[in-house]
């Protein structure tokens, strides 16, 4: 009895553990310079908006921690000034670890188009609004900047109708409000993307032993040495409503090391075992992730 607790509490640890967030830098996002050069109408708007959108669904995905660039720069500062003053004490305080990783946005293409549609019965004239945007994100390992992805976002187009009538104030701020809405479903369709590309499951099959295959090789960068954390997702169901939530609950449930690679798949030592299990459905296998340990 007292080891099957113990082995509860190491498999609980573990879960929790492994669930640590991933802390990335969100670099500013720009424009092309071409673009820039163009002035298109509604960039600035699209641009200032969309890092507050594209950080928001990032987060709430639950698996990573954005800290924007100026954030870091701002935080920094505030921190050495407390550290400086008389008027607070000095605490023991843990620190977190520094990010590993930095992302860089960039507007590679945003066409502007505007025409004014005049009512020949009352004589109100209306804009409508056409824009497309492609825009490419850059993640970076910051220790190894030798490590990169690249992730491409599918363009994304939208047009509306303006109402010409009011103030110029009253017009800009019906405009900001489109290009806001629009920002936002770039910036969801963004973060859906780097999740896809970021978060690639990697499955592990055949164990024997403490022997095991992962289905991933040097073509996609493992190496002999490296370790990876073991684990199984389930879907999330609402007690009340019963239905299926967006999240999934991870269980860390073993430690691995690679032991030999190909090209697409890879030998590996089981380090740590607390329930791998590879003969189930081939969507229940185990997935593995890049461990820091």
């Amino acid at each position: 009895m007292k080891t099957n607790i113990i082995a509860f509490i190491v498999i609980l640890s573990a879960s929790f553990c492994f669930a640590k967030k991933d802390t990335i830098i969100l670099g500013k996002i720009n424009a092309a310079s071409n673009i820039l050069k163009q002035k298109p109408p509604s960039l600035d708007a699209f641009l200032e908006a969309m890092p507050v959108h594209f950080k928001h669904y990032l987060n709430q995905t639950g698996k990573y921690a954005i800290i924007d660039i100026d954030e870091v720069v701002n935080q920094s500062n505030l921190d050495l000034e407390l550290e400086n003053s008389e008027i607070f004490k000095t605490t023991d305080k843990e620190l977190i670890d520094k990010p590993k990783y930095s992302l860089n946005c960039t507007v590679v293409e945003f066409s502007e188009n505007e025409n004014s549609i005049q009512n020949p019965l009352d004589g109100s004239t209306r804009l409508n609004r056409d824009i497309f945007v492609s825009v490419t994100m850059q993640l970076t390992n910051r220790a190894n900047p030798s490590d990169q992805k690249t992730f491409e976002v599918p363009p994304l187009n939208n047009s509306w109708d303006e109402d010409l009538f009011g103030s110029a104030t009253q017009r800009d701020f019906q405009s900001r409000k489109k290009v806001d809405q629009f920002a936002k479903s770039a910036a969801l369709s963004m973060s859906r993307k780097f999740v896809e590309g970021f978060e690639q499951k990697v499955y592990l099959y055949g164990k024997n032993g403490d022997q095991c295959s992962m289905l991933a090789g040097y073509q996609n960068g493992v190496q002999v040495g490296q370790r990876y954390d073991v684990f199984i997702s389930k879907p999330i169901i609402h007690p009340i409503t019963k239905k299926t939530l967006a999240g999934t609950q991870i269980t860390q449930i073993g430690l691995i090391e690679i032991t030999d690679t190909q090209s697409d798949v890879s030998t590996c030592r089981i380090v740590e075992d607390f329930g791998i299990n590879t003969d189930v459905a081939p969507e229940n296998l185990p997935i593995a992730r890049k461990s820091n340990r």
